[in-house]
């Protein structure tokens, strides 16, 4: 199962990988979340530390912070776009599914992050069952995918 032309341009991915790329760039989204987050908490220190000293001088890692959380805000929102472009792909191709069960097991897989667990839990079927529909999905949307391009 290889797919072309998928995220990084000629490389070939299986579908899988293709799908995963969703998880992985969503992960990356939250670890710059993340970064922000502390890098504006270091602007505040900062920032605290500075006002209870004599006034003048430059900000410099305050304004360092700022900048820098800026500058990731920015790249945040990008991978957001990329993301929900991503997103609306992927459900494309797993729309074009014949079968509802595989539409159903790899959508809350990829699309809504669901374990596998919580998959079986949700449809009312083993684990077992849940990986075969999974395994016999990525066949299928392989498939889809390669009439795609």
């Amino acid at each position: 199962m290889k797919l072309k032309g998928c995220l990084m341009g000629a490389v070939t991915m299986t579908a899988k990988e293709y799908l995963r790329q969703l998880k992985t760039l969503d992960c990356l989204i939250k670890a710059k979340e993340l970064e922000k987050e502390r890098l504006i908490s270091l602007a505040e220190k900062v920032s605290v530390s500075l006002s209870e000293k004599v006034q003048g001088g430059s900000g410099g890692g305050a304004e360092n912070a700022i900048v820098d959380s800026v500058d990731l805000e920015k790249e945040i929102t990008a991978d957001i776009k990329k993301l929900v472009e991503l997103l609306e792909e992927a459900r494309g191709f797993i729309n074009k599914l014949d079968n509802e069960r595989y539409k159903a097991v790899l959508s809350m897989r990829y699309i809504s992050d669901m374990t596998f667990e919580t998959i079986a839990d949700t449809m009312h079927y083993s684990l077992g069952t849940i990986h075969n529909l999974h395994a016999r999905g990525l066949k299928e949307f392989d498939k889809v995918f390669s009439e795609k391009k």
